[in-house]
């Protein structure tokens, strides 16, 4: 990703926040874990007026389905993560059940997208959230999503952790001293 690309992927808009998301392995996930970001640069903000899931996004030319333009699974990438991100960030870890997507226009390779993720409804263990990549203007919806997410409970959380923890046994030993 040329520097351009990179250096407005970093720069949080007025009223944002730059965030890290809480979930595990997001180093070695498929949307935030390419540090070429050839597939997709993301950065992820919290809007500080409604604590709304705000995500800075271009995809690569190695996210292309039709010629120059992104696949459609990787812009239903973007939304599933970003509403599980919403979830996991409003204390509730959850996997997605359930994901709705709605692609109104074909988005070109290494536009400058943002993606607005918010929690919806919360009905015991099942959430409910929405979506939508957008141009940063606003004016050009490319696609938009629904979810029904499931609220983990503390054995699958445990679960979750001991397969990181299989997958990435170093990540146990950093930042600590020799």
């Amino acid at each position: 990703m040329t520097t351009d690309a990179a250096r407005w992927l970093d720069i949080a808009e007025p009223g944002w926040t730059r965030v890290e998301l809480p979930f595990p392995a997001t180093s070695s996930n498929f949307v935030s874990g390419d540090v070429t970001e050839r597939r997709l640069g993301v950065r992820y903000y919290r809007r500080d007026a409604d604590d709304v899931l705000m995500m800075k996004v271009r995809c690569g030319p190695d996210a292309q389905g039709p010629p120059g333009h992104a696949h459609g699974g990787s812009m239903a990438a973007l939304l599933d993560e970003a509403m599980g991100a919403a979830a996991w960030l409003s204390g509730h870890p959850v996997l997605a059940a359930e994901l709705n997507i709605s692609f109104k226009r074909m988005l070109p390779l290494k536009t400058a997208c943002v993606v607005k993720a918010e929690v919806v409804e919360i009905d015991g263990r099942k959430i409910h959230a929405r979506a939508e990549l957008r141009d940063p203007a606003g004016e050009v919806v490319y696609c938009t999503g629904r979810a029904l997410l499931i609220e983990l409970n503390e054995s699958q959380l445990a679960e979750l952790a001991t397969l990181i923890k299989r997958m990435h046994p170093r990540d146990e030993t950093q930042g600590t001293d020799s």
